[in-house]
């Protein structure tokens, strides 16, 4: 079944950098940080679940410090019960061996911030199926930078062949095109070269990475928007 409100957000970044699933996915993530800090910090319940997943994974800390999805006061208490968990940890089980310690240093569950984005993804590759059989929509879908290749890999196994084929002619000419944009931004590297101004080409090894491994993490909150 589709979803209108997603279709009509992955209309909205078709016409952002880089792949429309990526930004869709991790604005959820990030919304889903800002809304935990903001409105449920004070909740035992929420607090323990943190305490319980040793708060949010390694990308997801960073994400909410850089991009200020909370200020320093609900970091601070959400590390302040971190903390105090870690040393109640390591006072229970000091006298124990050292694998067992290290097994209940471990977090009891995921981060709650990647379970919110695994069940966006999954909510955005059932609408963008959907939304491809739509040509008003692939016409949209075609202005975009195309798909990163691991929501390649997740979308394929569920199109027909005409919407396949879409998928992949976008892929091939944003692929083509950086491929040409990498040998030229490695061309005006030589020596030989390097009085000559750099272009669009300037930061296509970042935007390869983005295909090839996913858009990387905003860097700045206007970004989500």
């Amino acid at each position: 079944m589709s979803d209108t409100q997603t279709i009509y957000e992955l209309r909205l970044a078709c016409h952002k950098p880089g792949c429309p699933v990526c930004t869709l996915v991790q604005r959820t993530g990030a919304r889903y940080i800002e809304g935990i800090f903001n409105e449920s910090m004070l909740d035992p319940s929420i607090r323990q679940k943190l305490v319980d997943s040793h708060g949010f994974c390694h990308s997801h800390v960073w994400l909410s410090i850089n991009l200020k999805l909370s200020d320093a006061l609900g970091q601070a208490i959400l590390y302040q019960d971190l903390v105090k968990d870690a040393l109640s940890t390591i006072e229970e089980y000091e006298q124990n061996s050292n694998s067992l310690l290290a097994r209940a240093l471990e977090p009891a569950i995921d981060c709650p911030a990647c379970l919110v984005e695994e069940a966006a993804l999954k909510r955005i590759i059932d609408t963008l199926v959907v939304a491809l059989s739509n040509q008003d929509f692939v016409t949209e879908f075609k202005q975009s930078s195309g798909l990163c290749l691991p929501h390649v890999k997740v979308l394929l196994p569920r199109l027909d062949g005409k919407r396949q084929a879409a998928v992949l002619e976008l892929q091939r000419t944003r692929l083509e095109t950086l491929k040409d944009e990498l040998a030229e931004f490695i061309r005006k590297n030589d020596y030989r070269f390097r009085e000559e101004s750099f272009g669009r080409e300037g930061d296509s090894y970042k935007r390869s990475a983005d295909m090839i491994k996913g858009k990387r993490q905003p860097a700045e909150k206007k970004d989500l928007s």
